[in-house]
């Protein structure tokens, strides 16, 4: 008859006990958090499902520890505990911990996921947009592999297909009938190369072994590609990227994919020579410099090393390219350029006997806004699910207890608590509840945040500040706003009326 009345009862916990498991809590959150940051090279998808679950579990012991160790804390400090209403705020906290350490465990990890969801989404969107224009700065690029003595048997090419490799890309567009002359303007055509000699192995030299242990699935036995400087030269003008000049003994490395750029700097730094056709090379720069050779919507470089031109033989070739724009200049213009190179390249006869991949500018935009959107709204929809999931459980929660503990403010009001600091208590026992699961979801964001961008480098992470100011201002709209309707809904509850 009374049970509304009763709080649940209040166990002091073992201090040592406490100290234990918060430290535990400790340990085995900051284990999580090195394999998803500084470990995030070499984790593999079982790993990172126990790191997941030891996020979890480190997170409720966390709450388990601190519901012990705050109220003995703040009783320590007598003049904080007694004043104002800070005791009995205190002891209604308390009063509820057994049902509230799973709870608030569970929220915190949602609001974890809707921070980290969200701010991923809104950056990949972000980024994919804003890497298009300098990415994919020509309307046309293709690649053919080149006839050599490189075993090619992987690539099961016909032996129509093999005839055509020994081809120019120019002559197989003039067979599928694009007259390169009167459809291209811009033109550039450059070649890549490879040898048994340059590996990534090679080129990584003395780091080779911290290297594999970071990295275990770097396959280091590729060979490397490798470009003539004024072909690169000639392409990186018409990218409207920076050129360079060697010397005779000098090579470079262009890279924009980030993990590679990590793995190449120290080599390089080491001033670690190559060696082709019996002559050595020494770098020029100490660190890889921004480049790539490929249009793309991401950062897809890994690396391509820069030699002078009498540095490589005709032997060595392994894939011709073929970039360029399109003669026309309007958009209705180039719309049926490409429609009709599409139309040659799938239906023409010829079409079987080449094997030759190529990209346009306009199929990367349309690939990319579209991925950009489904990504934008598929991280939208989940992450608010899950802050409105949180928001509600607490609220619910909150109007629950304040209803329960109406009778309680009564008794405060009977013995002249003024009715400013009765609101204060109340204000202070919802803001607890709300900001605590907060907190430690912004902590595991700040590292969660970081294995996302690891995951998702290849897009870029240059609009990162804004997709996190975004996702704030989310969180203040949504969680905020639950909050305040919840404090007005129980001040509400537990007036006198």
């Amino acid at each position: 008859l009374h049970a509304n009345k009763k709080n649940e009862q209040i166990k002091m916990k073992n201090p040592f006990l406490v100290a234990i498991v918060f430290i535990l809590s400790v340990i085995i959150l900051g284990y999580a958090y090195y394999k998803v940051t500084t470990g995030a090279t070499t984790i593999e998808v079982n790993e990172l499902l126990f790191v997941i679950f030891l996020g979890g579990i480190g997170t409720f012991l966390l709450f388990w520890s601190l519901s012990g160790m705050l109220l003995r804390i703040f009783m320590s400090f007598k003049k904080t505990y007694y004043k104002n209403l800070n005791m009995f705020v205190l002891r209604q906290v308390s009063s509820k911990v057994n049902t509230t350490v799973f709870s608030m465990s569970v929220i915190s990890i949602m609001l974890f996921l809707t921070i980290g969801i969200l701010s991923s989404a809104l950056s990949l969107k972000n980024s994919m947009t804003s890497n298009l224009k300098k990415l994919a700065p020509i309307d046309f690029q293709v690649m053919k592999y080149v006839d050599t003595s490189i075993d090619r048997t992987a690539l099961e090419y016909t032996d129509v297909q093999l005839e055509d490799s020994k081809l120019s890309i120019r002559e197989t567009l003039n067979r599928l009938d694009i007259n390169v002359d009167n459809t291209f303007t811009d033109i550039v055509e450059f070649s890549t190369y490879q040898t048994e000699e340059l590996t990534l192995r090679v080129s990584i030299g003395e780091e080779i072994k911290k290297v594999t242990e970071q990295y275990r699935f770097l396959q280091v036995d590729t060979k490397e590609d490798i470009m003539k400087i004024s072909d690169y030269n000639r392409l990186a003008k018409l990218f409207q990227i920076p050129t360079y000049e060697l010397n005779e003994n000098e090579y470079i490395i262009v890279a924009d994919f980030d993990s590679m750029v990590e793995v190449r700097n120290p080599s390089l730094k080491r001033k670690t020579p190559i060696t082709m056709n019996g002559k050595t090379y020494l770098p020029k720069y100490e660190e890889c410099k921004d480049g790539f050779f490929e249009i793309s919507s991401n950062h897809i470089n890994t690396g391509l090393i820069l030699v002078p031109d009498d540095a490589v033989r005709d032997d060595m070739k392994a894939k011709n390219y073929f970039a360029a724009n399109y003669k026309e200049t309007t958009e209705e213009g180039k719309d049926k350029t490409e429609e009709f190179i599409m139309e040659q390249t799938k239906n023409h006869p010829y079409k079987d006997s080449t094997r030759m991949n190529g990209m346009t500018k306009d199929a990367i935009y349309t690939a990319s806004v579209g991925l950009g959107a489904m990504a934008t709204f598929i991280g939208i929809y989940l992450g608010i699910i899950f802050l409105i999931s949180s928001a509600a459980i607490l609220a619910l929660k909150e109007l629950s207890e304040s209803s329960d503990n109406k009778d309680r403010y009564q008794i405060l009001r009977r013995i002249g608590t003024d009715e400013r600091m009765i609101r204060h208590a109340l204000f202070t026992q919802i803001a607890i509840f709300f900001l605590v699961p907060l907190l430690v979801a912004i902590i595991h964001s700040i590292f969660g945040i970081q294995f996302a961008n690891k995951i998702l480098e290849t897009f870029g992470n240059e609009q990162l500040l804004p997709s996190i100011i975004m996702t704030a201002t989310f969180l203040i709209a949504i969680y905020g706003g639950y909050f305040i309707i919840t404090y007005l809904c129980s001040k509400n509850i537990i007036s006198e009326k």
